[in-house]
């Protein structure tokens, strides 16, 4: 009783004494704690480019469930999920927990070869799916307040990657600076902040393959185009995709957590005597989200060695 009596006569002290004054007094108690409580949530995002979707293993995609459950993220971004309807994406998602999920794929009349998704604990707002004069498109969506923008570039010539990102740039330019902005994906590009760890035996595994015919050329996956594969920037590699994002003020997350050069692909399984380790996955932020950046890295473990060839890449965010 004696809690109660000193309450009472805090109370008193304020002019709190009346029953409208309690009950707004109480609701703003509740108000601030709810407050309180959700500043510092972590956030967390997960982007991967999932290899065919894990190729449709049921074995695979089973334990890369119960992986994805422990790391419990808010919302995954995928690349390469093809195969898969949007009722398959959403029973996937269901599996660790999401009850959001969209698709790009030709069910939405957009004809991507290799199709982008999406799975959320949020509601998935605003979706665009985008291929005009786009490789593999990109896929946006509002979720939490945040803007996504998920993507695939081209992979086999630099003129087509440099064109879409210029073209993903403008578009996220457009949205007002004080919003929060995250765009990543599969970049098939190289980073200038990786540099260093890029050397002539690469630069010349690349000329030696520069010029050659690509052997789909002329299918549907590459919409039907004669392609010879072009990736080097006047006889160099090239860095000017990834520059355009650097100029626009974009962050790289990874670098905003780590001082030191870490490969998303190849994966263990995929890794060859003649492959070289380069880095191609990425989650970009805007400004304001920049500082919010609690923790960005490539995650490697046994299964993430052999469930694609790619490794996923995490970011999380506190808002």
């Amino acid at each position: 009783m004696k809690p109660r009596k000193f309450f009472a006569i805090g109370l008193s002290i304020y002019g709190l004494r009346s029953k409208p004054m309690l009950l707004l007094y109480g609701c703003a108690l509740l108000f601030f704690s709810s407050v309180k409580g959700q500043q510092g949530r972590l956030f967390t995002f997960l982007n991967y480019n999932t290899k065919y979707g894990f190729e449709k293993d049921s074995a695979l995609t089973a334990n890369y469930v119960d992986w994805v459950k422990k790391l419990a993220p808010d919302v995954i971004a995928y690349q390469e999920m093809n195969g898969f309807t949007q009722n398959d994406i959403g029973n996937l998602a269901k599996r660790y927990g999401h009850p959001y999920a969209v698709i790009m794929n030709r069910e939405y009349g957009v004809p991507v070869t290799h199709p982008l998704a999406i799975t959320s604990k949020y509601p998935i707002l605003d979706v665009r799916r985008v291929m005009d004069n786009l490789w593999h498109g990109y896929l946006y969506a509002k979720i939490n307040g945040i803007h996504f923008f998920i993507t695939h570039l081209a992979p086999f010539t630099l003129e087509d990657r440099q064109k879409d990102i210029r073209k993903i740039v403008a578009q996220m330019q457009s949205i007002p600076k004080n919003e929060m902005v995250v765009l990543a994906g599969d970049f098939n590009a190289l980073s200038p902040m990786d540099s260093p760890s890029y050397g002539d035996d690469l630069l010349n595994a690349m000329k030696r393959s520069e010029g050659k015919f690509i052997k789909k050329s002329g299918t549907p996956i590459l919409r039907n185009r004669t392609v010879h594969r072009r990736n080097l920037n006047n006889g160099q590699i090239d860095y000017s995709v990834i520059q355009e994002l650097i100029d626009a003020g974009f962050e790289d997350s990874f670098y905003l957590r780590n001082d030191a050069f870490k490969n998303s692909v190849p994966t263990e399984k995929y890794r060859k005597e003649s492959s070289f380790l380069r880095r191609i996955d990425y989650i970009w932020v805007n400004g304001r989200l920049s500082k919010k950046v609690e923790y960005s890295d490539i995650l490697k473990d046994s299964l993430t060695d052999r469930l694609s060839d790619h490794s996923p890449v995490i970011l999380k965010l506190k808002l």
